[in-house]
């Protein structure tokens, strides 16, 4: 029996860990930052299809039990995880990395790393972790409602691979947490150009995101002169910084990607976006900082974000029009105890 833990209590962990439980892993849930937002521990969680045409009832694909929801990370490693997996937009964290480096001598299988925004610790969590580490690019929508329903909808996950160093040591590794994920219903495509897959889908993630940019948002963006000016923007700044970094060699190329890339965004209803428009506390200082860390790490001035804020108005006004009236499909997850 594999013993899966999982840093995170948001939708994406809270999926994964009913699919894991359902292939009959162990799961052990850490909330992320070391403290718990929950009123109680998640002790349960129920998943229920909503993707049926609405006339058709809704499909109930039970629930499990958690095998316990720790908040130190001490405890939490100590179980000696065959896979441990990170699913938090606090990947970002130096607290994570902190954490993980400090309590290394637990790692015994490998460490996989699921990222819906851009991390700066990379470099800092290969090199301090003497273990595989497998690295996946979500991209999902999600939304919250109430205290306790969450709803998810897997887009595509990207599998990033491991350092160059320990490729030949982790084959089975990856094998081993690949056939795990397939068996719970993640998706996954394989990336040959990692380095630069990697960079132009964090980098722009993070610049869209806050932004608030998304598909319809772009698309209608793009039939106003003003508006198209902030997208060559944004992509001109992630062109630069990618250049002097070293990802980007056919900057072209990348400009073509990239604006495509950001035409075909469909996180209309993602959790940022949202949080965002709503004023509430999110993860959009952490990538805004990341993106600017970088720019003086490779010898860049502070990038020009001037525009995210300037054209904020625009987007904040589109999108809160079309919220009523954009429908998509989601997978509902209710979580019986406690809420994520």
């Amino acid at each position: 029996m594999l013993r899966i833990g999982i840093i995170g209590t948001g939708a994406v962990a809270c999926y994964l860990a009913h699919q894991c439980k359902q292939q009959g892993c162990q799961v052990f849930l850490l909330s992320s930052r070391g403290t718990r937002h929950q009123a109680q521990p998640i002790s349960q969680i129920q998943l229920i299809d909503e993707t049926k045409p609405e006339q058709a009832a809704s499909q109930d694909l039970g629930s499990i039990v958690v095998d316990e929801h720790l908040t130190d990370y001490s405890a939490f490693l100590a179980k000696e995880f065959d896979q441990l997996y990170v699913c938090s937009k606090t990947v970002s964290n130096p607290h994570i990395c902190q954490q993980l480096s400090r309590h290394k001598h637990w790692l015994r299988g490998p460490v996989i790393l699921f990222q819906n925004g851009f991390a700066t610790e990379r470099p800092f969590i290969d090199e301090a972790l003497d273990v595989t580490i497998i690295r996946g690019v979500l991209n999902f929508s999600v939304t919250q409602h109430g205290k306790q329903k969450l709803k998810l909808r897997f887009l595509k996950t990207s599998y990033l691979g491991v350092p160059e160093q320990t490729e030949e040591r982790a084959e089975a590794d990856i094998l081993a947490a690949l056939d795990l994920l397939n068996r719970a219903g993640i998706p996954f495509e394989g990336c040959t150009d990692i380095e630069h897959k990697a960079f132009a889908k964090n980098t722009l993630n993070a610049a869209a995101s806050v932004c608030g940019l998304v598909r319809s948002g772009v698309e209608t963006a793009m039939r106003n002169s003003s508006s198209r000016t902030v997208i060559q923007a944004i992509i001109d700044e992630c062109t630069a910084i990618g250049e002097k970094a070293g990802y980007i060699g056919d900057s072209e190329n990348f400009r073509r990607q990239s604006m495509g890339y950001l035409m075909s965004i469909p996180d209309f209803k993602s959790s940022l976006v949202l949080d965002i428009l709503h004023g509430k506390e999110t993860e959009a200082d952490t990538l805004l900082a990341s993106f600017i860390r970088l720019s003086q790490h490779v010898g860049i001035a502070v990038p020009n974000l001037d525009f995210v804020y300037r054209y904020f108005d625009f987007y904040n006004t589109y999108i809160t029009q079309s919220y009523i009236t954009q429908s998509y499909t989601f997978t509902d997850m209710t979580l019986v105890e406690g809420d994520a």
